[in-house]
């Protein structure tokens, strides 16, 4: 017996995509700086120094000291031969009064008198390499230091964006269908 059927064919529909990347582009500008500067400035101020030279000492080595210098130094020569001389006379006087020693006291401080070397009087001073004084007084220094400095202002820029979307396109592969058929003998004569 032969059973009509139906036969039931179905295709399913395919859909493509054509697809195109979007693009971004980000340029960033670089900021400016703008920077400026005040100079620093230093003032400097400076006395005199004073230089005081002292020769005194080697005009007396060449013996034209000053006069005040040069009579107290005569003075001073006076008083130590005047000293000396007086300790001779007292020596001289021990000696003239021991006649127990014996001897010819008189001849002999005569003799001596006649003969010895009388002490001179010093007007120049001593020589010396270091008769000069040298004496250096520095100024003082006065220094007043102004500060300067350094100024930002930054000016920053905002990124540049460019956007370029993608693009799809659809397109149809397959389109979809149903078809149905019936098979069998009664089926067909029947429709």
């Amino acid at each position: 017996m032969n059973i009509p059927r139906i036969q039931i064919q179905q295709g399913y529909s395919q859909i493509g995509l054509q697809t195109t990347k979007g693009q971004q582009r980000i340029e960033q500008p670089r900021p400016t700086l703008n920077m400026t500067q005040k100079q620093a400035s230093i003032e400097v101020e400076q006395a005199k120094g004073t230089l005081e030279i002292d020769s005194r000492k080697a005009w007396s080595a060449l013996g034209k000291a000053r006069f005040e210098e040069a009579t107290d130094r005569i003075a001073q020569s006076s008083l130590q031969i005047s000293m000396q001389n007086i300790g001779e006379i007292a020596q001289n006087g021990d000696r003239m009064m021991a006649t127990h020693e014996g001897g010819n006291v008189f001849a002999e401080i005569a003799r001596n008198n006649v003969f010895k070397d009388r002490p001179r009087v010093e007007i120049t001073g001593d020589p010396g390499y270091d008769n000069v004084d040298i004496t250096y007084t520095p100024g003082q220094v006065k220094t007043n230091y102004i500060l300067g400095g350094v100024s930002f202002n930054p000016e920053t820029h905002k990124p540049i964006i460019d956007y370029y979307p993608g693009k799809i396109n659809p397109y149809l592969i397959n389109q979809n269908f149903i078809f149905m058929s019936a098979t069998g003998k009664q089926l067909d004569a029947v429709v």
